[in-house]
């Protein structure tokens, strides 16, 4: 009799032991898929396929954060041959329907000017607004193999109300750059 408790007794406990392992393993393979499903989008990041965004104000106004694709920046000598750094939003990326163009020629780890020809905006579909006065530059703070990142203080002519007045005092556009180079690109 004490025999056979004893055997009813381990048999119940092996029993156990084997749910025990079923579980563990499940709890495994349901951990693994949960982590492979949350990774799943990384190789959709700025890191792996290039852009960024910059993070502005139009006089000292709300902060605007417009995403940057992989071709709205070019980074010198970066799939290309030249020497100058230009950013871009365009045409219908904006959901203000602002547009930009600023370029730095031989850009460096400072304080940059930028080239007047090859900068301007647009607010809201406007005319381009060009530069003015002499407090224009961009300041390059990480320029890497992997990100760009730059402090912007630009003054533009006003031309919101239709056409350009040089008369009002000019707009000020303030930003913040984070720009990643595209892993390929490196």
């Amino acid at each position: 009799m004490k025999f056979a408790f004893l055997t009813h007794y381990f048999a119940k406990i092996a029993s156990n032991t084997r749910s025990a392992r079923f579980a563990a393993r499940f709890v495994g393979i349901a951990g693994i898929a949960a982590s492979l499903t949350a990774c799943s989008g990384i190789n959709d990041s700025w890191e792996v396929k290039g852009g960024g965004f910059i993070k502005y104000s139009i006089n000292d106004g709300e902060e605007i954060t417009q995403e940057l694709g992989r071709d709205d920046v070019e980074i010198p000598y970066i799939r290309n041959r030249h020497h100058y750094l230009l950013i871009k939003i365009p045409a219908g990326s904006s959901a203000l329907n602002n547009q930009l163009s600023i370029m730095v020629n031989e850009p460096k780890l400072s304080k940059n000017n930028v080239v007047a020809g090859y900068t301007w905006i647009q607010i809201d579909g406007t005319p381009k607004g060009i530069l003015k006065g002499d407090s224009n530059y961009v300041t390059i703070d990480q320029k890497d193999d992997t990100k760009w990142t730059a402090f912007i203080n630009l003054h533009f002519e006003d031309c919101r109300s239709g056409k350009c007045n040089g008369e009002l005092p000019p707009i000020l556009f303030k930003g913040r750059l984070h720009y990643w180079i595209a892993e390929e690109d490196q």
